[in-house]
């Protein structure tokens, strides 16, 4: 049975928020001090793009005027002109010496909101506080009088941070073509799909998401962050154009435009995948969601390019509103890269594309209908950078699909599992109807909610599971510090008595579909994808649906 975590014991004093920051730091000290431990390479984290054992061959250092003269702020306090060799603003980077430090509200763990402030405050009062000794200056929206370091006051201290944190690594994205994806679904797989297709045609291309640092195929490092923190974005983008990199797919989540993590940036490419409901644990309405996703297409820079979805009424709203060259996508009369004859099969997908009056046969190993649109995304964005559209359409023939994203396991028996990222209504019918597509025989859905997300969207699930599938197990999905049967009542809402099977053992979920299912059957395992983990209270468990299947 799945254990919950014990949680976290409150320090003296401290807000559990609190508490959970400065716990955050004092095991950052932890692995500096003790012999033999070491972070791995891990953006947001402690170390840079690149190990301990190979060390950042950039050695930037800047002044602090040079801030000053370039962000203008509101005022400054016990102003001296010290050395920043870093930016920073998470609070295992107090002990990096030299940096400018941000003190900033955000997400430093996912789950937990951490008032930057309310941190250093608590910090002064505790032994911890000496090791603000080794930053340079604050950067923040408000003084902290306790506190005896420069601090440069700024109206927001998020934009200001990003401005500073590009400046310090020498804007590397004004040298390196960036192609920034956001929508609901389908953004990792369109950011693999634009970085593979530039490496088959010879460029030097990375993606950078979800599932990490990619440099042309090969994964490079991991990521915390759909969208990395500004400070680690730039540093990354300076790493990369020392590796000759030329091109970068990112992912840009709403998260990222609502939070400023992208301010700044130079994105050349701006690419619109769709909109339906997701994170309103966060924005708290469709309006907020909405409007945080147009926010990139309004705030490029001129001569930057935009490929949308017109099949989408948001996409359309973009088209009407971005002062960019528009690239329409999709399968309505009258766009730039119009989709027909679609032939979908358990191997693959072909389709023809009319683009710059020409018609392209693109035959690709990518399974489901719904890839259509990732794919004419993903040409439109490569189009848009000026690619020969011959060569896109012979890199289209090699393209296979992306880790945890209809990713195919072979089971016993003539049984195919499947093991897909789908976790919002959306998303799972887009997968549900591409598998019933392939003309298999029963369809079983493994699948269950987030805990401590968006509570609506789950009797939703299960009503679409319900519908499309033929039978369904309904189980937990990273319940976090919700009851993992209390999710389950949610998502059964929804679901008809008949053909729904219980089981909030995701291990046991996944035997269990195996058992009920027979020759010729999908068991599709929803939610996870790629995720080596199941997050239980505030603990990560080691925990893989590929791996589950695999040892049926």
């Amino acid at each position: 049975m799945l254990c919950k975590s014990p949680g976290f014991r409150l320090l003296p004093g401290l807000t559990r928020k609190a508490s959970f920051a400065l716990r955050m730091l004092r095991s950052a000290k932890l692995a500096l001090q003790v012999p033999g431990i070491q972070t791995s390479a891990r953006l947001d984290s402690q170390s840079k793009l690149c190990t301990p054992d190979n060390p950042s061959e950039y050695n930037t250092m800047k002044k602090l005027s040079e801030f000053v003269s370039l962000l203008s702020p509101d005022d400054l306090i016990c102003f001296q002109d010290v050395p920043v060799n870093g930016i920073a603003c998470r609070p295992e980077e107090l002990r990096r010496e030299n940096t400018l430090y941000c003190v900033i509200d955000e997400f430093l763990q996912y789950g937990h909101w951490v008032r930057g402030s309310e941190l250093l405050e608590s910090l002064t009062a505790e032994a911890e506080g000496a090791s603000m000794q080794l930053v340079s200056a604050l950067l923040l929206e408000r003084p902290i009088p306790e506190i005896c370091l420069p601090q440069v006051i700024v109206p927001d201290a998020r934009q200001a941070m990003a401005c500073a944190a590009k400046h310090f690594f020498d804007s590397p994205d004004e040298q390196i073509k960036i192609i920034g994806v956001t929508g609901t679904n389908g953004k990792t797989t369109t950011t693999h799909l634009i970085n593979r297709m530039l490496t088959a045609c010879g460029e030097r291309s990375a993606a950078l998401g979800t599932l990490g640092l990619y440099i042309g195929p090969e994964k490079y490092a991991e990521t915390v962050y759909t969208t990395s923190l500004s400070p680690t974005l730039f540093e990354t983008l300076n790493e990369l154009r020392g590796m000759g990199i030329k091109a970068l797919a990112m992912e840009i989540s709403s998260h990222a435009l609502k939070l400023d993590r992208a301010f700044g940036l130079d994105i050349d490419v701006a690419v619109f995948t769709n909109l339906t409901r997701d994170h309103l644990d966060f924005h708290g309405s469709m309006e907020d969601y909405r409007a945080s996703k147009i926010k990139l297409f309004t705030t490029l820079k001129p001569g930057a390019a935009v490929v949308v979805n017109s099949d989408d009424a948001t996409g359309r709203e973009i088209i009407t509103l971005s002062h960019c060259t528009v690239t329409e996508y999709g399968r309505s009369p009258g766009t730039n890269l119009k989709a027909g004859q679609i032939e979908c099969s358990p191997k693959g997908t072909a389709f023809q594309v009319c683009c710059q009056d020409r018609t392209l046969r693109i035959s690709t190993s990518l399974v489901g209908d719904f890839n259509v649109s990732n794919m004419l995304a993903a040409l439109g964005a490569c189009l848009a950078l000026g690619i020969d559209p011959d060569a896109l359409q012979e890199a289209a023939s090699c393209l296979s699909g992306v880790a945890g994203r209809i990713e195919a396991v072979p089971l016993p028996g003539d049984r195919t599992g499947i093991v897909d990222y789908a976790h919002t209504p959306d998303s799972l019918e887009k997968v549900l109807h591409a598998l019933r597509a392939t003309g298999a025989g029963r369809i079983i859905t493994v699948f269950g909610c987030g805990g401590d997300r968006d509570k609506g969207k789950r009797p939703l699930m299960g009503e679409v599971a319900a519908h499309l599938s033929d039978l369904c197990v309904v189980t937990s999905d990273n319940p976090r510090r919700e009851d993992p049967d209390a999710i389950i009542e949610d998502i059964l809402a929804g679901m008809p008595a008949q053909g729904v099977v219980v089981e909030p053992n995701r291990r046991e979920a996944i035997r269990k579909a195996h058992e009920m299912s027979r020759e010729g059957d999908i068991i599709l395992v929803a939610g996870k994808g790629h995720e080596p983990y199941q997050i239980i209270g505030d603990e990560e468990f080691p925990f893989d649906d590929r791996e589950e299947l695999r040892n049926l």
